[in-house]
């Protein structure tokens, strides 16, 4: 058990015997608090009230008389209600308190009005009773058999005198508290376990995951199944992490790969160029041209590399300013209808937007869409048109953009704006739609690619601004 499980432990455990502690003595002032009156009230001191009342009323003394003794001897007990007469005595003779005794005195003299618990009644007879509970009492038998006139025994009779006198003992508590002290130690037990074990669990994960073993995965283990609170949250929130952190190592690794692939082809023709030159020093202009356009080709290949990176990373040294999407957009258009004309193409553009306010980074946004028509047009036909539609759609910029090549098979559809995806015979280094992508997402804008019908690719993008 580590730290956190004693400090649980011991800060449950304490609260628990603090509050056992308190309820005990709230308990036990509220005990030992004398009665604001010593005749019981309530519904249930009434409704036994008034049972006797109907015994006396409807057959009177005697037969009440009768009706306490059998209860006695079959009970053992005597019924707690106590019926005095005008004359001041109890039918089973059994000692009143002498402090109810004057007031029920005083009731029959008319020197005080009847009381709450008390009931005077008029038995068949004609004679008058007063019944009444006394609270919290035990009540002595009668010194003489009611219904034999038979003496009980002087040391009973005492007996069960001193026993109405003094209030009964408390039971002693030891048993009780040694059984709250074993269960309030269980429950702090358990409840400390139930937050220590998780952590203890996420612990153990961060440590892995400081090693480098980036697989692990609390929701694998017993700890985190089942779980829908807070510490649930917690360890989901872990896996999502280490699952994020090792996508992107594994991302790196093979853009890694790539970017070396990519690197050696051009490199190997700089090689041969260079052999050719030192072979064959007749064409040295052709080997001389050949190397300018392979050291072209690194030099874009790593600027759109390190574009890439600087967008992944999300800095950029230029401000965010407010610009018009729509006059960005038509710039590159305006450039791509004429590079699309020396390839016996078109871009076709239609414009319901005249205006659209965005802050992003112009160059950026317009290098996103310069790839992506650049891209259309690539893998578009001759005699055949890209066409690019604007307009507002819930409250966002959408731009379509659609060509007429062969389309991506929807398998790929995924892949298509990871770096270096390529497809057909037209693909360049597999950059261009990845840093679309990345510089779209700056601006919380979405880019997404289906395939047409019959043919073709239609790219989205959705850009939030406002008119």
């Amino acid at each position: 058990m580590g730290k956190l499980f004693w400090k649980f432990f011991f800060g449950f455990w304490l609260c628990l015997i603090a509050a056992a502690v308190a309820t005990g003595t709230a308990l036990y002032l509220m005990r030992e608090k004398p009665a604001s009156s010593d005749i019981a009230e309530g519904p249930r001191a009434q409704f036994m009230l008034e049972t006797i009342q109907e015994v006396l009323e409807g057959k009177g003394p005697d037969a009440l008389r009768n009706l306490l003794d059998r209860n006695r001897q079959r009970t053992g007990n005597a019924i707690p209600v106590f019926a005095v007469s005008s004359k001041g005595e109890e039918i089973l003779r059994r000692e009143v308190p002498d402090n109810i005794q004057q007031r029920i005195t005083a009731l029959f003299n008319g020197e005080e009005q009847a009381e709450q618990g008390t009931l005077q009644v008029t038995a068949q007879d004609q004679s008058k009773w007063i019944l009444f509970i006394p609270r919290n009492r035990r009540h002595p038998e009668p010194s003489t058999n009611t219904s034999t006139g038979e003496p009980t025994p002087p040391h009973a009779d005492k007996r069960k005198q001193r026993e109405a006198l003094e209030p009964p003992l408390p039971p002693v508590p030891g048993a009780g508290i040694f059984a709250a002290f074993l269960a309030s130690l269980l429950f702090a037990g358990v409840l400390a376990y139930t937050f220590s074990r998780p952590l203890n669990t996420l612990k153990n994960a961060f440590r892995e995951a400081g090693k480098g073993r980036l697989g692990v995965r609390i929701s694998n283990n017993k700890t985190g199944k089942k779980r829908s609170d807070e510490i649930g949250e917690l360890l989901s929130g872990f896996d999502h992490m280490a699952e994020e952190i090792e996508t992107r190592i594994e991302q790196q690794k093979v853009l890694l790969h790539d970017v070396s692939h990519e690197l050696r082809s051009p490199l190997a023709r700089l090689n041969l160029a260079v052999g050719l030159a030192r072979q064959n020093p007749a064409h040295l202009d052709t080997s001389l041209s050949r190397i300018e356009t392979e050291a072209e080709r690194l030099d874009n290949l790593i600027g759109q590399l390190l574009n890439l990176s600087r967008l992944d990373a999300n800095q950029n040294a230029e401000i965010l300013r407010e610009h018009n999407v729509i006059e960005l957009l038509v710039a590159v258009v305006e450039d791509a209808q004429f590079e699309a004309e020396q390839q016996s193409k078109l871009v076709e553009f239609t414009d319901d937007v005249r205006h659209w306010n965005l802050r992003c980074h112009a160059e950026s946004l317009q290098g996103a869409f310069d790839n992506i028509i650049r891209n259309a047009i690539k893998h578009t036909p001759e005699n055949t048109a890209v066409k690019i539609c604007c307009r507002v759609q819930n409250k966002q910029l959408r731009i379509d953009i659609e060509d007429q090549g062969p389309g991506v098979p929807s398998a790929l559809l995924p892949k298509l704006f990871t770096p270096f995806f390529k497809h057909g015979e037209h693909s360049g280094h597999g950059l261009g739609l990845a840093i679309a992508k990345k510089s779209i997402q700056r601006v919380n804008g979405e880019l997404s690619a289906r395939n047409c019908t019959p043919h073709g690719l239609l790219i989205t993008i959705e850009l939030p601004g406002s008119r």
